[in-house]
């Protein structure tokens, strides 16, 4: 599951015995670099942990391929862009590249709801049903702009519509006048990695263009 991981999930990946991954859990829960999340058993990265990678890959030879290609991305589109994960309910931009003339409010580091954001939505369309289920029971959230989705109802309805396309627009959700596209980054078995989004100005693109860009 995104962003979220059992105690036998550990066991199975490492191939190590129960015991052992228990001790490595609590042992990385008190240094704060996981946490119990709100779905019982599961276990999230801290935003500590999100920052020490972010400060690791902006140190590192890993960043410069991943920087560089969101800034062809940001350069072919005109546009802004970023990779983003999931941290706690949260989306947290990890690496940005803004284009010069465009929209210049997205900063690796930050974090959004995810209910505001297109990167937001993504996250939650690969959800397993029973988790998306347990997130919408949190609802209604507070409006970030007058725009945000902030009924369950309207934001289920929102998800199942992403699911579909492959990929998220929001318009104004997390700043208004701003849209953002978003789709997901899968690795190898088809799990979801990291999010790709991209932001315009909402009064410059009509949807088929922020399609075609998606």
């Amino acid at each position: 599951q995104i962003g979220l991981v059992s105690i036998s999930d550990i066991v199975a990946m490492l191939s190590i015995p129960r015991p052992t991954a228990n001790r490595y859990i609590q042992s990385l829960e008190q240094i704060g670099i996981v946490q119990k999340s709100p779905y019982y058993g599961k276990y999230c990265l801290s935003s500590r942990a999100v920052s020490i990678a972010h400060l690791m890959l902006s140190s590192s030879a890993v960043y410069a391929p991943i920087k560089a290609m969101l800034a062809g991305l940001s350069r072919r589109t005109g546009e802004s862009t970023n990779i983003s994960v999931m941290s706690f309910g949260s989306a947290q931009f990890v690496v940005t590249a803004e284009a010069a003339t465009r929209v210049q409010h997205i900063q690796a580091g930050m974090r959004v709801p995810l209910h505001t954001s297109a990167v937001g939505h993504v996250f939650l369309a690969q959800m397993e049903k029973k988790l998306l289920s347990a997130y919408l029971q949190t609802g209604p959230w507070e409006p970030v702009t007058k725009y945000t989705i902030t009924d369950p109802r309207s934001l289920e309805k929102q998800i199942e519509k992403v699911k579909g396309n492959g990929y998220a627009i929001n318009n104004s959700g997390y700043l208004e006048g701003v849209v953002g596209v978003a789709v997901p980054i899968f690795d190898r078995d088809k799990r979801t990695l990291a999010a790709l989004g991209l932001y315009v100005a909402g009064r410059e693109k009509k949807d088929s263009r922020l399609i075609a860009l998606s």
